[in-house]
């Protein structure tokens, strides 16, 4: 990798563009591009061909990136341990939750 700074690659997953059979480089990368001109059925023209060797679709939810919302356990309902009531005194309506005793 002749154009990225060694500060740049410590930080983040290389995205290595190298189109050949088999590369050479020996520096950590998270996908590996060896096409930029094959075929694939069904798609006018060419494409890129990758392999990706990270769960990006798991790394990128769970960072909340990319429109995703962290996923938070949400917390378990609350025992039902009473029962909400109405009541009309004078006229006047007052509810609330009875709880057992």
């Amino acid at each position: 990798m002749t154009h990225t700074a060694d500060d740049i690659k410590s930080r983040y997953t290389i995205w290595l563009a190298h189109w050949v059979d088999k590369t050479n480089y020996t520096g950590a990368y998270g996908i590996w591009q060896h096409s930029e001109k094959d075929s694939v059925d069904g798609i006018n023209g060419n494409v890129d061909l990758d392999v990706g060797y990270k769960d990006f679709p798991t790394i990128i939810k769970a960072k909340g990136l990319n429109g995703y919302g962290k996923e938070l356990n949400p917390p378990a309902p609350a025992a039902e341990d009473g029962i909400t009531v109405e009541v009309t005194i004078d006229g006047k309506k007052y509810s609330g939750k009875l709880n057992k005793v």
